[in-house]
């Protein structure tokens, strides 16, 4: 594209002209660089293939070659675009301001439930979904959290606290608002509600910022962007987090043009809302906003009781996630992550919920590929998305709007430089409430290319001209992203995470009753389950030899194996005369006979089937695998539980320490400086006995 551009004359001139106004050199310089780093991929394991920085970059570097190259060849035959859009554009403004809101709500609204319907089938698919629906459920039946259930290894779910109380671990406010939704019997109704009222805030956000015209392109671009309305379809808290940070943002600016007392209460209100969904969100979106406030305030000292009241209703608002932690975790400041994951879930290096402690490393690995996945993620066009973005910057804005605006998007993009998790599902998720502030910043690259090219580069280029570029260009990003782009990205949400609806219409067409069903992904059917799991059909995770264990709480029923399209009947795999129950009685007697009273502990597979062993049973000596490790990953030192005799079932998957798992392979071993020595295996193989102690030396 450089050499074609090089072979004319006029266009060697052009690029050669920045170089010699170097007020204008350096902010191009910057953008490009910027988008340079923005492209480069950014690999990082914890993602799918197809979300990596190298794919993302080769898609839009490829496709944004052939885009350009497209333009250039068929740019005059694309006139034919011109007229359409622009009467097209003459409607639009042309409808009253509420005649044009209530567009915006009706098209998303619309758009979000058909998504909703035909994509996610209404059911939640990611883990956090799932547990903020299950916490929706328990909010509408009247209580804050439930006790765990029998065998609580059967209902593990990954962000959902089991440890004798059954919640989920996030802030309450999203899964709250879900709950008049759940009673009504529609909960997937929300998010879409959700997204309806996002797009006219954006627009009417871009509207106090720019004026009608920037705020009206703002609120449909922002109808028509994929990273919005695929959010708005499922049930994720972003959506949530999103609606009240665009009000927070245009009560806020509102507040500092003038106006009542309602504004800056308002704005507090909105912002507190935020961190009453996502604590960290609430953080990074408040900062340059609160800065930008102490700038306006050194200038202006009467907007201090105004500033000071938006801080109180934030707080205000905010502190009822404290009172919330202290009903469900016992402590103000104790947050459902840490209860779920431990101390180590938190903002910093050295810090990780699980997997490696965060390090400088690994937040620029998570910095880079979130700007490699916000320019595929954000429209879904075979164009960097950051492209139009840092126009006005190339262009040297001065505008405060657009230096607002990038400092929302940046500093959730530096906030997470510090968090030690890196999520790639629904694209660069923790950089979403910053949509508002790329999209607003989109327009106003569009509205600035004339005179970047006039000013920057010496082109005879008017702002009509630039405008029907912009037109023609739009035309073909939107037709790839509908054609190419979002149908793939839709064929991975419909069965996202791996989870469906296929199981539960097998069960439902096979018309099982007084059943207990053992699903291979718990996900299919957590929230089909009655809150008490008493239901006539009751959905567990499959744990293989285990799953005998959990028929003692159910005994009457009848047993079910489900996996996506399958669906069979496991027959009669009852306690009583099963593999497990001779496994467990043989691990005893071994125990019994070689002696438990010089052990700080023994260690068992289920609290809730006895040992049968006289003097071990209902003593503090006598513990779990669950239990154990949980101590653990809240802080407790293993050492202080050792030595240990430990009852291990070959396969077992459930929760508990790492090192445990290693047991399976049946032979003596050393990790994290401690001796596990083989004792004993059971006949048939399915269980084994270890000594676990420190190793010498220790």
């Amino acid at each position: 594209l450089l050499l074609l551009a090089l072979a004319r004359p006029e266009l060697r001139r052009a690029l050669a002209r920045p170089g010699r106004k170097p007020g204008a050199a350096l902010p191009l310089a910057a953008a490009a660089l910027a988008l340079a780093v923005s492209l480069w991929p950014w690999e990082h394991g914890g993602i799918m293939p197809w979300d990596s920085g190298s794919r993302m970059s080769f898609y839009l570097v490829v496709a944004g070659t052939g885009l350009a190259l497209f333009l250039a060849g068929a740019y005059r035959r694309l006139s034919f675009l011109d007229a359409p859009l622009a009467r097209a554009w003459d409607r639009l403004a042309g409808l009253g301001r509420w005649r044009f809101i209530l567009l915006l709500f009706g098209f998303t609204l619309i758009l979000t439930n058909l998504i909703s319907l035909f994509v996610f089938e209404h059911l939640p698919h990611l883990q956090d979904s799932i547990a903020q629906l299950f916490q929706a459920r328990i909010f509408a039946s009247g209580r804050l959290l439930l006790e765990s259930p029998r065998f609580p290894g059967f209902f593990d779910y990954e962000h959902i606290i089991n440890d004798g109380r059954w919640y989920s671990q996030y802030p309450f406010l999203h899964s709250l608002l879900m709950t008049p939704f759940v009673l009504a019997g529609v909960p997937w109704l929300l998010n879409p509600l959700l997204g309806a009222l996002t797009v006219p805030a954006i627009y009417l956000l871009g509207r106090e910022l720019y004026g009608e015209r920037t705020g009206r392109f703002a609120g449909l671009l922002a109808a028509l962007t994929p990273f919005i309305f695929n959010m708005s379809a499922e049930y994720m808290n972003h959506a949530a987090a999103l609606l009240f940070a665009t009000l927070f943002v245009l009560f806020f600016l509102r507040t500092l043009r003038g106006g009542g007392r309602h504004l800056p209460l308002l704005a507090g209100a909105c912002i507190g809302l935020v961190a009453n969904v996502r604590p960290l969100t609430a953080l990074a979106v408040a900062a340059p906003f609160a800065g930008y406030g102490l700038y306006r305030l050194a200038r202006a000292h009467r907007l201090l009781p105004r500033l000071l009241l938006v801080a109180a209703a934030g707080a205000a608002v905010a502190s009822l996630l404290l009172v919330y932690n202290r009903l469900t975790n016992g402590d103000w400041l104790t947050f459902g992550y840490v209860v779920k994951w431990g101390p180590g879930h938190g903002l910093g290096f050295g810090r990780s919920g699980w997997g490696e402690p965060h390090t400088p490393l690994l937040g620029l690995i998570h910095t880079g590929n979130n700007l490699n996945l916000i320019n595929k993620f954000l429209y879904e066009w075979p164009l960097a998305a950051l492209a139009p973005v840092l126009l006005p910057f190339a262009a040297g804005t001065r505008r405060r709007g657009d230096w607002l605006m990038l400092a929302w998007f940046l500093s959730l993009l530096a906030t997470h430089f510090f968090y030690w998790f890196h999520s790639a599902h629904f694209g660069p998720r923790f950089l979403y409430e910053s949509a508002p502030a790329l999209i607003l910043l989109t327009v106003r690259g569009v509205e600035e290319l004339g005179p970047l090219l006039r000013r920057t580069f010496g082109l005879s280029v008017t702002d009509r001209s630039a405008a029907r570029f912009a037109g023609r260009a739009w035309v073909l990003l939107t037709a790839v992203a509908l054609l190419v782009g979002l149908p793939s990205q839709l064929r991975i949400y419909h069965r996202y995470a791996g989870v469906d609806g296929r199981t539960l219409r097998a069960v439902r067409r096979a018309g099982l009753g007084n059943a207990l069903v053992f699903l291979n992904r718990l996900g299919h059917g957590f929230n089909a389950n009655d809150l008490d799991l008493a239901g006539d059909v009751v959905y567990a995770k499959d744990h293989g030899i285990l799953n005998p264990a959990l028929t003692l709480a159910y005994p009457d029923r009848q047993y079910w194996y489900a996996g996506y399209d399958t669906l069979r009947p496991l027959g009669d795999i009852r306690y009583r005369g099963s593999r497990l129950k001779a496994a467990l009685e043989e691990m005893a007697g071994f125990v019994a006979e070689h002696g438990f009273h010089r052990y700080a502990a023994v260690i068992r597979p289920f609290a809730e089937i006895p040992t049968g062993i006289e003097g071990l049973d209902n003593t503090p000596r006598l513990t779990t695998y669950r239990e154990l490790s949980r101590r653990v990953f809240r802080g407790a030192a293993f050492e202080d539980h050792l030595p240990a005799l430990a009852c291990w079932v070959i396969g077992d998957r459930r929760e508990r320490l790492r090192v445990f798992a290693f047991m399976d392979d049946l032979d003596s071993f050393t990790a994290g400086g401690v001796r596990f020595t083989l004792l004993h295996v059971t006949a048939d193989g399915t269980g084994a006995v270890y000594d676990i102690r420190p190793a010498p030396g220790r």
